[in-house]
């Protein structure tokens, strides 16, 4: 082990050490404070348990599984919720979509079958350009993000990306090589997975959470619905492509040997067999149970995933479950689990409305009732938080509570207010920390910090202002107003 390794282990060992302490003195000072006008002993209790999850999360203090499970014990241990009440959300629609969208995702990590999607897509094109061989890969990572979380995508499409790249070896140091292999890395590696991430309800961990939420508040959002209602976010897609091209000069610029690379990367992949060819028809299965859910059949999203999932270990599919289960993400399952049970506490004991006060209030007060200039000042002002906050499930946590009761205590429609907020929350570059995706990319293209600021920054702004002016005319148009 070299020093700089030690060094960054150690680092880390003091950063988890700083975070148990500081969670466990939040959550004991808290709980054990006086009370705080105008908030209950119990919902007292439930704030402190919930800054204990979130400086968990941010800190890496415990693993994720651990987290997700120890968070709705506190709830009985210490706030003296009944354990059905605490444990909600792991006997929940959501949280069995959640599982059900994880092990797709380790199917297609564990199978060729994913390379084999996002290769042949881009061969498909035939071309040398830059701009051409982006759209290529952005198709492909757009076919394939329904099924993927976004960062399973982004693993998935690193080492594609790093194959694209490396036709350039040898010309590294051409000022145009270094924007190709930085724009393609940021944008297929990071970009294309989190644009496509709020589209699909089972791509993006915030998604599910948000769905969890919606339900406790009895708002039920299936598969279908969260489509229509983020379809104006595909015309982000293009905004995406034209302003990597802008920003990086890519415009008439070559890869000499693509035409050639891609082809090969496919036929070493050689033909697909069955297991694959039966884990294709499976996924099939389940998007089309849940696109029909409730015209065909009434089986909830999280039901369909379950049984389709049967469906694909079946033994003549061929698929062996032990290679794909080292690519399950469990730990997040579990955090997602107890993240919704966090959330659900904190507005059921009336936490999160004593919390939306202090923005609520200052608001009414300065006399600003647009529901537009709200969203403005609530999605720009949360971004200065969610810098900080890299991973995408512990900012689900943190804000989507948060946002749902602030449309309560506003007055505002649940749905679209919390559907615009979270969204806007996803599309966050301004620092390259700022979420797992894009500071994966960051690192792998080599690009300094203060590059990745300034091209994620206005890229952010671009997509925010569209976000909530033109997804919040849809979800008004479609008859959900604020």
């Amino acid at each position: 082990m070299n020093g700089k390794t030690a060094d960054l282990l150690q680092g880390m060992e003091r950063k988890q050490v700083a975070g148990i302490i500081i969670a466990f003195a939040l959550l004991f000072g808290i709980s054990s404070a006086p009370p705080f006008p105008g908030l209950k002993p119990q919902a007292q209790t439930v704030l402190a348990i919930f800054l204990w999850f979130i400086t968990c999360m941010v800190t890496d203090a415990l693993p994720k599984a651990i987290v997700g499970l120890a968070a709705p014990t506190l709830l009985v241990v210490m706030a003296k919720m009944k354990i059905p009440n605490a444990f909600d959300a792991f006997a929940s629609n959501e949280f069995f979509l959640a599982i059900g969208a994880f092990i797709y995702a380790a199917i297609m990590m564990g199978t060729p079958l994913g390379q084999r999607i996002a290769i042949g897509i881009t061969n498909a094109l035939r071309s040398t350009r830059v701009t051409r061989i982006l759209t290529g890969l952005s198709l492909a990572d757009v076919v394939i993000g329904g099924i993927l979380p976004t960062v399973s995508e982004t693993a998935l499409f690193l080492p594609i990306s790093k194959g694209v790249t490396g036709l350039m070896r040898g010309r590294e140091h051409l000022p145009e090589s270094k924007r190709i292999n930085t724009a393609i890395i940021l944008m297929i590696t990071a970009l294309v997975p989190l644009f496509t991430g709020p589209l699909i309800l089972t791509s993006h961990f915030p998604n599910i959470m948000l769905a969890g939420n919606l339900a406790n508040a009895k708002i039920q959002v299936s598969w279908v619905d969260w489509f229509i209602y983020n379809l104006p976010l595909w015309g982000l897609l293009p905004i995406l492509l034209l302003y990597v091209t802008w920003y990086f000069k890519l415009k008439g610029l070559d890869i000499p040997g693509a035409d050639e690379e891609l082809p090969k990367m496919k036929a070493e992949l050689g033909k697909i067999t069955w297991p694959e060819i039966w884990a294709a028809a499976c996924i099939i299965l389940g998007v089309f149970l849940w696109i029909t859910e409730g015209t065909l059949h009434k089986m909830q999203t999280g039901m369909v995933a379950i049984i389709v999932l049967m469906l694909a270990f079946l033994p003549f599919g061929k698929l062996n479950f032990e290679k794909m289960n080292r690519y399950i993400m469990w730990d997040i399952w579990l955090l997602l689990g107890g993240a919704i049970c966090v959330g659900n506490a904190l507005n059921n004991s009336g936490a999160v409305g004593w919390l939306a006060g202090f923005i609520v209030n200052p608001i009414k007060a300065a006399g600003i009732l647009s529901p537009i200039a709200v969203l403005f000042i609530i999605v720009f002002g949360f971004h200065i938080a969610r810098a900080g906050i890299v991973s995408a499930a512990a900012m689900g946590a943190t804000f989507i509570p948060l946002t749902i009761g602030l449309a309560k205590e506003l007055g505002f429609n649940i749905l679209p207010f919390s559907l615009i907020v979270i969204n806007s929350l996803s599309y966050s570059f301004f620092l390259p920390i700022s979420i797992t995706a894009f500071l994966i990319a960051w690192g792998a293209s080599g690009t300094s910090t203060w590059e990745a600021i300034k091209f994620g920054s206005l890229l952010s702004i671009i997509a925010n202002i569209y976000v909530i002016l033109v997804q919040g005319g849809w979800l008004t148009l479609i008859g959900h107003p604020f």
